[in-house]
């Protein structure tokens, strides 16, 4: 099911989980691709959530969005969950378990990936990390150097628009 573009690139969030991107993309790792699904809030760029699949299917979605809304459960805001128009985020599964939350759905426009920037861009530059300072090549396990690669962006990372924060320590700020 097709969901109408509500967040209309307006890419600022007030408050913690208001406004929340999703994007999947692709890891050749062991001459085999993986599928790594990303959930970024936009108040901080805190990755809120994230799973590795070896399959496309919509199972891994799901799950990883389930594990975000019950997180989110006790946040009484309401949540606005954005996308692209991938077989995952369309299918009936996805936004019945965001409609059993109260999430409204978002997706962008067909072939507008500005519609989507935020999380476009992010992550071009978490792959770069992958490669270039994790080495996720050489890593024993994926899941585990991706787990750790969501920490340094989570925790270690200084983003500018956070006045040079990590988005953990940006988010906790604000809390007080």
């Amino acid at each position: 099911m097709v969901h109408q573009n509500v967040l209309n690139r307006e890419f600022q969030a007030q408050k913690p989980l208001q406004k929340i991107v999703s994007d999947i993309t692709y890891i050749k790792y062991n001459r085999k691709w993986f599928y790594f699904v990303c959930y970024l809030d936009l108040f901080n760029n805190e990755i809120v959530e994230w799973e590795l699949s070896e399959t496309f299917d919509c199972r891994f979605v799901i799950q990883s969005a389930r594990r975000l809304l019950e997180k989110a459960k006790h946040n009484n805001d309401p949540m606005l969950l954005h996308s692209d128009q991938g077989l995952q985020y369309v299918s009936f599964g996805f936004s019945e378990t965001l409609k059993e939350y109260g999430v409204t759905q978002s997706m962008s426009r067909v072939g507008t990936p500005r519609d989507n920037a935020v999380i476009e861009s992010f992550l071009g530059r978490f792959k770069d990390v992958l490669r270039f300072q994790f080495r996720y090549w050489e890593a024993d396990n994926l899941r585990d150097t991706i787990e750790l690669a969501v920490d340094f962006f989570n925790n270690v990372r200084p983003v500018r628009k956070l006045n040079g924060k990590p988005p953990v320590l940006f988010r906790l700020e604000q809390a007080v």
